[in-house]
């Protein structure tokens, strides 16, 4: 079983959502879902959603051809969403920025870590006693 993510508008309450598809080894929708945000949940800080189940998958599959979007794993199109679709959707801008934060050294606490303890100054190394 293989979980497809699209975003579509819901059949059910009209509001944009990002439509689950659980698809079996031969590709075909087996079942759908739309799954919207709800809340952030206050004891563990999560995020809550409320699904929709898809019935009627037939209009499912219509509506997604409509759009162009095709649900074998060779092709990817825009407006798919996951692993496989998700190169054609990065933001150059934020991509930039993260290149040049890794150019960066790291931070001060994490230099001080990583220094061997100096050498001759008591308390800092097991020493030798003087002969």
């Amino acid at each position: 079983m293989r979980i497809k993510c699209v975003k579509l508008k819901c059949l059910v309450c009209g509001k944009q959502g990002s439509t689950q598809l659980f698809l079996n080894k031969l590709d075909q929708i087996r079942y759908a879902r739309v799954r919207h945000y709800s809340h952030i949940d206050k004891d563990s800080r999560k995020p809550q959603f409320t699904y929709h189940k898809i019935i009627d998958l037939e209009l499912l599959k219509t509506l997604l051809s409509n759009q162009g979007i095709q649900l074998n794993s060779n092709n990817t199109n825009k407006g798919q969403l996951g692993q496989t679709g998700q190169v054609n959707n990065i933001d150059q801008k934020l991509k930039q920025t993260s290149l040049e934060s890794d150019k960066s050294g790291a931070g001060s606490s994490a230099r001080i870590e990583h220094h061997p303890p100096k050498v001759g100054v008591v308390g800092s190394n097991p020493t030798l006693p003087a002969d």
